[in-house]
């Protein structure tokens, strides 16, 4: 569980299952159609673990992406 403080004083306590999902897990819990995941892998907006052979699957880096939020937000 992370617990998030802010310049607002504002606490926000989440909690990561994983800290790597599949593209298709993620489309799931997002509600984001798989076709609109795989564009924004291709565009940057979903951080990836990095693939060592092109056919691997894809993998969301999740504790990435809540960083990535949190400092945008």
């Amino acid at each position: 569980m992370s617990t998030i403080n802010n310049v607002y004083n504002i606490k926000i306590e989440t909690k990561v299952e994983s800290a790597y999902v599949s593209l298709k897990k993620y489309s799931e819990m997002t509600k984001i159609p798989f076709g609109t995941c795989r564009a924004m892998v291709a565009d940057g907006r979903i951080i990836i673990r990095p693939k060592r052979r092109g056919k691997e699957m894809v993998e969301v880096n999740m504790i990435a992406m809540l960083k990535d939020a949190i400092i945008n937000s």
